[in-house]
């Protein structure tokens, strides 16, 4: 099965955090990775947020 957009952004924010971590990233790209990983954060929150909103939905008209 192929992973969702949200799967794809979770496991890149999971490297980039392991990356900063490990020290494998070099000063260069250190701000080019955190501004990546605040976009990839921004995503899952939102990813997150519409999941929550539709559950509520479905929820709501069940009552």
């Amino acid at each position: 099965m192929a992973k969702s957009g949200y799967e794809k952004a979770y496991d890149e924010l999971q490297e980039i955090i392991a990356q900063l971590n490990n020290d494998e990233i070099g000063i260069d790209d250190l701000s080019k990775k955190v501004k990546r990983a605040q976009k990839l954060i921004q995503a899952c929150k939102s990813k997150l947020r519409n999941i929550e909103e539709d559950l509520h939905d479905l929820f709501e008209e069940e009552e």
